[in-house]
């Protein structure tokens, strides 16, 4: 989809990679279409949705005039590389996933950031974190105060920072650095270790998206997956002094989530040594003392 293209306006590619979002893929796609920057070619990649979403993007695609595909499920990553790869013709490329949905100036204000520091291969902003009603969740606003650009590797690796997901990047930035590991998880931040570790990265002080974050989102067999993945992309950077600290951190998350339940206090435990390393760290304490109370239940 290309709205009002305009000579002057550098391209903006748009991928949405769809998958079983019935309740929110109209606030997602409509806040991309009403965006006020004019130049953007939309494409949205139903990853094998099971519901209605592939109904509601039809309608959507006959009222907006966006590209839309439909696919098998191969997930996330290989979802994002297909739209790199073949429906991206923008000078300037970003991602929406289907449950969040941007602030209408978002485009507008990446690509005037972009245009004016051609030395950074991508940018982000803040986000608001909202619960399964769009509400924002006041609590978890916090996090936007940690964020800034720069060389921000270390902090990125060592998840002292994780940058929101409303990145817009240039597009020969995946010629330098590749594409999403399709058989990582944790595809966002394998992507910006691989990117941070070569270049500086740009931070708009303001708030750009919406980022849904519910129940599911939490979930136990979910968090498993992703701090795999986390240390599968750590792997990556052997070389580097904080590799072992990274690992470290990883651990110390896991054995926090285990020690929350008494079925899993062996995976507690093991994460427990494998993440000794922050003993003075209050959250391991606590957990600690957890893991003694469920040891007898």
């Amino acid at each position: 989809m290309e709205i009002n293209k305009s000579e002057n306006q550098p391209l903006v590619s748009v991928i949405v990679p769809s998958y079983n979002h019935e309740r929110f893929i109209i606030e997602c796609i409509e806040s991309i279409v009403n965006q006020t920057y004019k130049n953007i070619e939309l494409t949205v990649i139903d990853d094998g949705s099971k519901e209605n979403s592939p109904k509601i993007l039809k309608e959507l695609q006959t009222k907006y005039g966006f590209n839309l595909v439909f696919q098998e499920n191969h997930g996330i990553a290989y979802t994002l590389n297909r739209g790199i790869n073949e429906f991206s013709k923008g000078k300037y490329i970003t991602f929406c996933a289907s449950d969040d949905f941007w602030l209408l100036d978002k485009v507008e204000k990446q690509v005037e950031f972009m245009e004016n520091h051609i030395e950074y291969p991508m940018c982000y902003g803040k986000t608001h974190y909202i619960d399964g009603n769009s509400n924002i969740i006041k609590k978890y606003d916090i996090i936007n105060n940690s964020l800034k650009g720069g060389r921000i590797f270390e902090d990125i690796f060592t998840f002292k920072i994780h940058p929101p997901v409303n990145y817009m990047f240039r597009r020969e930035i995946f010629d330098i650095v590749g594409r999403y590991d399709e058989k990582n998880n944790a595809e966002d931040y394998y992507l910006n270790l691989k990117i941070s570790s070569k270049f500086s990265i740009g931070y708009i002080n303001e708030y750009l998206s919406f980022y849904r974050y519910t129940e599911s989102s939490t979930k136990l067999d979910g968090f498993e997956k992703i701090a795999n993945a986390h240390l599968l992309s750590i792997e990556g950077f052997q070389y580097h002094p904080l590799y072992s600290k990274a690992k470290k951190i990883v651990y110390l998350r896991k054995f926090i989530i285990y020690s929350m339940y008494s079925k899993h206090k062996i995976k507690a435990v093991e994460n427990l040594f494998k993440s000794i390393y922050f003993y003075s760290n209050k959250d391991f304490w606590y957990s600690v003392i957890k893991l003694i109370i469920y040891w007898k239940k």
